[in-house]
């Protein structure tokens, strides 16, 4: 499955270029929040977002999980998502907020709204997800506060945080088993390692984003990821794996079990930021 992740930076560029962090509602990037088919990633992980923004059902027996709520024009579409698999949206009964940009979190309170959810947000993202302005003015929930290494458990499932500091201060990933065919992989829900757009240099809302997020480079690629999925779709080939999904047989490998496609996409990632360092370094010099 290497080929899904080694042609990944062109589709960065044509997709994401321009976006230096998550733009408003009013500035939705055409297509972002357009449907993709609802389908299971593997075991009791399944894709509900749209066809740009990476949102995640984790089924159990005592309710759901659901892990990003987008923006909340988002909402609506992973609604349709998670019924169209036959689960009922009231039966979520956790939400993992996204990382601290408005189309990973905008929907935070809707969901909340809708469902009563307890919803779970990094210790490092509390500030910015506390500051944000969510659409009419709804109180941006928070319930429950964790740090990396944290669990979050349900119907037993349990998810492991880890925190990806850099392209926010504490972007959270989680870890998770995932079973299929009598084994048991090491499941990866990846919060973002695209730094492409970031200020590196005299960053004073963020001094020590450079030094955060080669520390994230360099604890991703300890990380034993098997079946794994981020926050956008492009990052991890979705397209291109749900495509062999759908034409796949019985007994076909799970095109989402991928780790040496995880290994490339952490190495593209942090060349990407290499090259942009050094480019805003060179740039602040000959200033």
């Amino acid at each position: 499955m290497k080929g899904f992740s080694s042609s990944l930076s062109a589709s960065v560029m044509a997709i994401l270029a321009g976006v230096m962090t998550c733009l408003p509602v009013s500035a939705q990037p055409p297509g972002w929040n357009d449907p993709f088919p609802a389908h299971k990633v593997m075991d009791n992980l399944y894709y509900v977002g749209t066809a740009q923004l990476g949102s995640f059902l984790i089924t159990t027996p005592e309710g759901h999980i659901l892990v990003t709520s987008n923006y909340e024009t988002s909402v609506p579409v992973i609604q349709d998502s998670v019924e169209s698999l036959g689960f009922d949206f009231s039966d979520i009964k956790i939400l993992i907020s996204g990382h601290a940009h408005p189309d990973h979190i905008e929907g935070d309170a809707l969901v909340k709204q809708m469902t009563g959810a307890e919803v779970v947000v990094g210790r490092l993202e509390l500030p910015y997800v506390q500051a944000f302005e969510t659409p009419g003015g709804k109180e941006q929930p928070v319930d429950r506060i964790i740090d990396a290494g944290d669990t979050v458990s349900l119907g037993g499932t349990t998810l492991t945080a880890h925190v990806q500091a850099g392209h926010t201060n504490g972007c959270l990933a989680w870890s998770m088993d995932l079973e299929e065919n009598g084994r048991t992989y090491y499941g990866f829900i990846e919060c973002s390692l695209n730094g492409q757009f970031l200020r590196y240099v005299d960053n004073a809302e963020y001094p020590e984003i450079a030094s955060d997020i080669q520390q994230t480079y360099r604890n991703a690629k300890e990380i034993p990821a098997e079946v794994w999925v981020s926050s956008h779709g492009v990052f991890y080939g979705l397209d291109e794996k749900y495509e062999t999904l759908v034409n796949s047989t019985p007994g076909d490998p799970n095109p989402f079990y991928d780790p040496e496609g995880y290994k490339t996409h952490v190495e593209e990632f942090e060349q990407i930021f290499l090259n942009t360092l050094v480019r805003q370094v060179t740039e602040a010099n000959d200033q």
